[in-house]
């Protein structure tokens, strides 16, 4: 349902409302590395993310990126937005070009159930309630695995 761009800016965000600050701040380059994901399209999206003002950048030898307080509360919905567009939840899930409730494809009502739900965690669920699931569950032992 998500393209791999938007997941890769999702765990970008999160690892960064898990992990950096204004006072420490971390080059696209370590959040590409840590995640295992790719550098110069991590860089991109992590530049996109902030001019969308959904993660804070800082320019110069000491700068990066992170996440304050207020982004940590909104909803993580807002990502997917800004990557995939609203018309993410809006798509046939088998890739149909004329699903809809009035054409339906075989997989349309299940899909439909699904996606809701999802969609609806994604809109109430804010950025920092997702990042201490991915830090105690998911962060840390990519972590070990790296170091």
């Amino acid at each position: 349902m998500l393209s791999n761009k938007c997941k890769y800016a999702i765990r970008a965000v999160l690892y960064l409302a898990s992990q950096a600050s204004a006072t420490k701040m971390t080059h696209g380059t370590e959040i590409a590395r840590l995640l295992k994901m790719p550098v110069a399209f991590t860089v991109k999206i992590l530049q996109e993310l902030a001019k969308k003002d959904l993660i804070l950048s800082s320019k110069g030898p000491k700068g990066g990126f992170y996440i304050n307080e207020q982004i940590k509360k909104l909803p993580i919905i807002n990502i997917v937005n800004a990557i995939d567009g609203a018309d993410a939840f809006h798509r046939c899930g088998i890739g149909l070009h004329k699903c809809s409730d009035d054409n339906p494809c075989p997989f349309h009502e299940t899909f439909k159930a699904h996606r809701e739900k999802f969609l609806s965690t994604l809109s109430s669920t804010t950025i920092g309630t997702f990042c201490i699931d991915f830090n105690e569950n998911h962060f840390l032992y990519v972590q070990k695995e790296v170091v």
